[in-house]
């Protein structure tokens, strides 16, 4: 067992990368796929390919942030998105025990990481110098028909998601990602404009409230 965070940055995706490649066993996938990091942030994803052209995605969940209940619910959150047309989203595959989160260790991580494999979904990123005019008029739509299905939806009992406010995002408490205070390049002169920043944008936000119409249940 090691301590992941205090490893090199080629160290842990070495790690990552060898946690992947075993949790292809998981599942019920040709023996000589291919196991190619896509990116990493705050998961580690990879990309899955067969041979014969297949595809699918891999998710590393990192150790610590979503709990097994809330990648559950995430799943089952876009499953309904998918079922009732709101929007196209990936279709997770269950490995061999019928379970769509499987576990995956290695020898120098603390504990097994949740692992999600998903059908691949076909598409590419803006290039430099794209018009996106276009593009993010369908991003504002899919974004409406998803707010909409949001406030109607009934979730399931055990449902659990983070929320994001002003104190998980820019709290000096309770933030999801870390105090802003504790980031790379932060002098004084830094923490000095970004503390004024962040107190305007908490009166802002207070100010905005959290009812229900303006609240709730996002996708990010």
């Amino acid at each position: 067992m090691t301590d992941f965070d205090a490893l090199t940055h080629d160290q842990q995706l070495g790690i990552l990368q060898e946690t992947a490649e075993a949790a292809i066993a998981n599942y019920d996938l040709p023996a000589d796929v291919s196991v190619t990091m896509i990116n990493l942030s705050e998961n580690a994803t990879y990309k899955v390919a067969a041979p014969d052209g297949r595809r699918w995605a891999l998710r590393i969940h990192r150790d610590g942030y979503h709990s097994r209940t809330a990648i559950q619910s995430e799943l089952a959150w876009l499953t309904d998105l998918r079922q009732t047309g709101i929007v196209p989203t990936p279709v997770p595959v269950a490995g061999k025990d019928g379970e769509h989160i499987q576990r995956a260790g290695h020898a120098r991580l603390a504990q097994p990481r949740n692992v999600v494999l998903s059908q691949w979904e076909t598409g590419s990123e803006p290039g430099i110098g794209e018009a996106l005019a276009e593009p993010f008029e369908v991003l504002g739509e899919v974004t409406a028909r998803m707010h909409i299905h949001a406030r109607q939806w009934k979730r399931p009992s055990w449902f659990t998601r983070h929320v994001w406010d002003f104190e998980t995002s820019l709290g000096e408490e309770k933030p999801h990602w870390g105090r802003w205070r504790d980031g790379m390049g932060v002098d004084a002169a830094k923490a000095k404009l970004f503390g004024r920043t962040a107190e305007l944008i908490g009166r802002r936000l207070a100010a905005f409230g959290k009812g229900h119409d303006r609240f709730g249940l996002i996708h990010c």
